[in-house]
């Protein structure tokens, strides 16, 4: 049986060989090279693609990329910026951001996956150790990213170190689109080289174990509307405020990524979650949550919980906002029967969405509605 396994992993890496393409170096000077917020200049006797401030981004728009590796010269040259890759991109509001931040170089969100979402920035849902990594980035010097894509998975290497700094699971699902680079303050991009690979692996996702099942993992949504300071009380009492819902399942980390299925504006930053738990008798049973920027959570139409986990700007990771699991904890006072708990999450920037879990099961049921 290993003898197979092995001559199976080694027809597997040998297919990937095969399949693996010529390297093919972006010309910048291109028509099909596109710019926005950037442009094309000489930086130390490199032709680069240069961001001066603010956001910017190129891309060329000629080459579809679903799987392969993208390579990449990178430098900043100001004490702080969030210089990257972006790939699969669909459109400039849907695609897969992977950037270095050399202004948190040896701290834990040095190399950040940053999935954007209609037009939305969603760091703040995708953190700790299976989308941020550790490493030295420098400041005013160049440093080399390549970026390995099969399937629903990317590794990042840096400076030609065999060792990955970062393997992480991409949200876009499997996906294909273009190439390019993108950062939010000043920074250089040189030797830009795509290598397609046209074979991919897939993985089975892994199953749900006894204690996952005490996520709450299907919510009715209802569509945006304006209340990120909650002056609304009760909206979900109001028609004209509140009119329609959509059954939305979570991630399958259980994570509801609301800017997955939103596109925010000052004018719709909030939704209400809404879900039914019916129980066998009255009890109370605690329920464990973790939310960005706000919320207010009510059952049975009473306001029980507000709470404000927004970004602030400090080096202290409890102030970044992250959306974490367990973050949180409440009890929910039960009535015998069904009880809607509801949840109102609010959004300023960053990331929007929310994950709960109850306790336990014993005595109760989780309505899909």
């Amino acid at each position: 049986m290993k003898k197979i396994k092995l001559i199976l992993l080694c027809a597997i890496i040998s297919s990937i060989c095969l399949a693996q393409k010529e390297t093919i170096s972006i010309d910048f000077t291109s028509k099909d090279w596109k710019t926005f917020g950037s442009e094309i200049k000489e930086f130390d006797s490199k032709l680069t693609t240069y961001i001066p401030e603010g956001t910017g981004i190129g891309y060329l728009d000629s080459l579809y990329f679903q799987n392969g590796t993208i390579e990449c010269d990178l430098y900043s040259p100001s004490d702080k910026a969030y210089l990257g890759i972006v790939f699969r991109i669909t459109s400039l509001s849907n695609f897969e951001y992977i950037y270095f931040q050399p202004h948190t170089s040896g701290k834990w969100d040095a190399v950040q996956y940053d999935p954007i979402f209609n037009r939305s920035a969603t760091w703040q849902l995708y953190n700790g150790t299976a989308y941020q990594a550790v490493a030295n980035i420098p400041k005013r010097e160049w440093f080399h990213v390549k970026i390995q894509v099969i399937g629903d998975s990317a590794k990042v290497y840096l400076d030609n170190n065999p060792k990955q700094v970062l393997s992480v699971k991409l949200k876009h699902d499997y996906s294909s689109g273009f190439i390019g680079v993108c950062s939010y303050h000043p920074a250089y991009f040189s030797n830009l080289k795509v290598t397609k690979l046209d074979t991919v692996l897939s993985f089975k996702p892994e199953a749900a174990t006894a204690s996952k099942k005490t996520y709450i993992s299907n919510w009715l949504i209802s569509e945006p509307y304006d209340n990120y300071d909650f002056t609304i009380e009760k909206p979900f009492l109001n028609d004209s405020i509140v009119s329609k819902w959509q059954n939305i399942n979570t991630e399958e980390n259980y994570l509801m990524n609301l800017n997955r299925h939103f596109t925010f504006s000052q004018s719709k930053n909030t939704v209400l979650a809404k879900v039914i738990i019916n129980s066998k008798k009255p009890q109370k049973k605690k329920l464990y949550f973790g939310y960005s920027d706000k919320i207010r959570i009510y059952l049975n139409t009473e306001s029980i919980f507000t709470g404000d986990n927004s970004f602030h700007e400090s080096e202290k990771f409890e102030d970044r906002g992250y959306v974490l699991d367990k973050h949180q904890m409440i009890e929910l006072p039960l009535e015998k029967g069904e009880n809607e708990l509801i949840l109102e999450i609010s959004e300023k920037k960053f990331g929007w969405g929310f994950i709960t879990q109850l306790e336990n099961l014993k005595g109760i049921e989780i309505i899909i509605q």
